[in-house]
Order: C-alpha cells, then sequence, then structure tokens
C-alpha cells in the first residue's frame, strides 16, 4: 500500500490501494488522523474517528446527558417543589 501525507495528519490513498489495507486505515482514522480513499475524480470518501458512546441500555436513561449535563437529588427535589404547582388540575375550568 503506498500511503501519501499531506500536511503530516491526512493519509491519502486510492481506491484500490486501500481494498486490502482497510482494517489499518480504520485504526488510523481511530487514532485521530483523517484518511482519504480517491479516485481518479479526486477524493471520495474520507476516514475519520467517531466518538465513542455510552453504552445503550433500551432506555433513554443518561443518553441525553452530555446536552444537558446532570441535577444531584437536592436539585432534582427542588425542582419538582418548583413545578409541583403545576400538577394540580384546576376543576373550574373543565365545567
Amino acid at each position: 500500500m503506498t500511503v501519501r501525507k499531506l500536511r503530516a495528519l491526512v493519509i491519502r490513498v486510492s481506491v484500490k490501494e486501500a481494498e486490502g489495507h482497510l482494517g489499518q486505515l480504520m485504526e488510523k482514522a481511530a487514532a485521530g488522523q483523517d484518511v482519504l480513499i480517491s479516485r481518479a475524480g479526486g477524493p471520495t470518501v474520507r476516514l475519520v474517528s467517531v466518538p465513542q458512546e455510552a453504552p445503550r441500555t433500551g432506555k433513554v436513561g443518561h443518553a441525553l446527558d452530555r446536552f444537558m449535563g446532570t441535577w444531584t437529588a437536592e436539585q432534582e427535589a427542588e425542582v419538582l417543589e418548583a413545578v409541583e404547582i403545576f400538577e394540580q388540575v384546576d376543576e373550574s375550568f373543565w365545567q
């Protein structure tokens, strides 16, 4: 396999060269290097590492924590107390 490097972090190979070495190229991409696989018309695909996620449990659980953070039990109790009034139904609205 002939590997050509661009700017030290990008590895460029042809489709034909990549065919027998995809595993090695994937390892390099997982290590943080960009890998370009190109045809005669120019670069076609770029392999880049994908951030690892927490294992899926089948429920939402903590899947959204990275977007909004987590709460302590004390913070949860404070929020639940603050919104408790919204759990009450005003029967006069149903008449």
